[in-house]
C-alpha cells in the first residue's frame, strides 16, 4: 500500500519598516503565504518501520528527552533551529529512498493585484475581505488544499492502492474539498505530526523546504525548490496558484466542513482537569476550559487551535511533555488513530464505538463514565494508558 500525507505551514520573509511589527498583515518588505507539502510514499510498512526507528536512535543516541513516537518540527524547533535542520534532514536521509516525491503548494497573491479577495457564492454570501485575512484563512486550510492540488496534477494516482494521510484543519466549504473528497476518501489525523509517522514526514519536509532556502537566501519558487532538492533520491515538484486560480480555493459558504466522516479511528480524546491556578488565570490553561467553541465562521490560525489542530499551548506547556500526552499519542501511533484535546462542550457527541477516553482528574472521568454509558469507548486514567501502552510496546518488542 502506497501512502501521500500532506501537512503546511506558514512562510515568511522579509523584516517590516523599522518600528513596525509584521504581525498578520505582514506589511511593506514582508512576504507571506501557507506552504503545504505532501510526501508521496512508496511502501507503508517499510517506511513506518524505518522512520521510527531511525528518530529512536537519534532521540536515544543524543538523549533529546523526547518521547513522541515520531516528533514535529515545532518540538526539534526546542533543540535550535540548526540542530532541528540537522536533526530533519537527517530523518528525511533515512528514507529517502522511500520517498517517491515531494509535493510543494502554495499561493501567491503579488502586490500589484488588488488587495482584496471576494468569497461566497450567493448573492447575500459574497464578499471581499483583504488578501492577507484570506492567507492567513488559507493557512489552517493548506494540508487539504494541497492534498487535491496533488491529485489535480497526477490524476494518474492510482487512488484504489494509495491512501491519503491529511493532518487535521478548520476550513470553510470551498470546491478544493468538495473536488477532492470526491476522488478519494481522505483520512484526517488530529495531531497528525505527532502521531502518524508519514504526516510527521511531511511537516518536517516543509520545515525543512523553508530551512533550505533561507541558509541559500533563495526565494520560494519552482526553480529553487528544484534546486535545493537535487540530489536527493526523489523527485521534487512544486506548482502555486494565483488570483486566476482562487475560486476552488475561496470558501462559497459559512458552513463549515465537517472532517469528522473522515477522521481516523479510534482516536485517543485526552481530557485533563482545570487546575486551580488555571481558573484563576494564573496558569496556562487545560485542555478542556481552554478550547472555545469552534468558531467555524473564522478559519484563522487561532481557529485551527481552538477546534483541534492547536498546539501544546492550549494544555500546558509541561502538560504537553508529560508521559501522559506522550502515551496518548504513542497509543494513537500503536493503532493508525489519532488524539485530541477533549473539548468537553463540542467533543461529547463524536465520541464513537472504540474510540479511547484518557482522564486526568476527577471532573475528566466523570464525563468519561458519562460516554461510557452511551458508547463502547474505553475510559482510562493518565497512569493506566501508560501501562497499556507499555504493554502494547513490550509485546512488539
Amino acid at each position: 500500500m502506497k501512502v501521500v500525507a500532506f501537512d503546511a505551514k506558514p512562510f515568511e520573509r522579509g523584516n517590516p519598516p523599522a518600528g513596525q511589527q509584521s504581525g498578520d498583515r505582514g506589511g511593506a518588505g514582508v512576504f507571506k503565504t501557507p506552504l503545504g507539502v505532501g510526501v508521496a510514499i512508496s511502501d507503508k510498512d517499510a517506511f513506518q518501520d524505518r522512520f521510527t526507528t531511525a528518530f529512536a536512535e537519534i532521540r536515544d543516541r543524543l538523549k533529546l528527552g523526547e518521547q513522541l513516537p515520531v516528533c514535529p518540527s515545532n518540538r526539534l524547533l526546542s533543540f535550535g533551529y540548526n540542530r532541528a535542520a540537522e536533526l530533519g534532514e537527517q530523518l528525511v536521509k533515512s528514507v529517502q529512498d522511500l520517498i517517491e516525491r515531494v509535493h510543494c503548494f502554495f499561493v501567491i497573491l503579488p502586490p500589484s493585484d488588488p488587495d482584496e479577495v471576494r468569497v461566497g457564492k450567493a448573492r447575500n454570501t459574497t464578499q471581499k475581505i483583504p488578501t492577507w485575512l484570506f492567507l492567513k484563512n488559507m493557512g489552517p486550510m493548506l494540508s487539504y488544499m494541497t492534498a487535491q492540488d496533488y491529485l489535480h496534477r497526477y490524476n494518474d494516482v492510482d487512488v484504489g492502492n494509495t491512501e491519503f494521510h491529511i493532518d487535521a484543519f478548520v476550513s470553510r466549504r470551498t470546491r478544493a474539498w468538495d473536488i477532492l473528497t470526491d476522488k478519494v476518501e481522505p483520512k484526517v489525523f488530529w495531531r497528525g505530526d505527532e502521531c502518524n509517522p508519514f504526516i510527521a514526514c511531511a511537516d518536517l519536509m516543509a520545515f525543512l523546504t523553508d530551512a533550505k532556502l533561507h541558509y541559500r537566501r533563495l526565494r520560494l519558487n519552482r526553480q529553487n525548490i528544484a534546486k535545493i532538492w537535487k540530489g536527493w533520491k526523489f523527485e521534487a515538484t512544486t506548482h502555486y496558484t494565483s488570483r486566476s486560480a482562487l475560486a476552488i480555493h475561496a470558501w462559497y459558504t459559512s458552513e463549515p466542513i465537517d472532517p469528522w466522516p473522515y477522521v481516523a479511528r479510534p482516536t485517543v480524546f485526552l481530557s485533563l482537569d482545570t487546575l486551580p491556578r488555571d481558573r484563576q488565570g494564573g496558569g496556562e490553561g487545560s485542555g478542556n476550559d481552554a478550547e472555545p467553541s469552534s468558531a467555524a465562521a473564522e478559519p484563522s490560525s487561532a481557529a485551527a487551535e481552538r477546534q483541534g489542530t492547536e498546539r501544546p499551548k492550549t494544555a500546558s506547556r509541561a502538560f504537553a511533555k508529560s508521559a501522559v500526552y506522550a502515551a496518548a499519542a504513542r497509543y494513537a501511533f500503536n493503532c493508525s488513530g489519532s488524539f485530541k484535546l477533549f473539548h468537553r462542550y463540542e467533543d461529547r457527541e463524536r465520541v464513537r464505538d472504540h474510540d479511547v477516553f484518557v482522564y486526568v482528574g476527577p471532573e475528566s472521568e466523570k464525563i468519561g463514565r458519562i460516554l461510557q454509558d452511551a458508547s463502547r469507548v474505553k475510559v482510562m486514567s493518565g497512569i493506566e494508558l501508560r501501562d497499556e501502552v507499555e504493554k502494547i510496546e513490550k509485546k512488539q518488542s
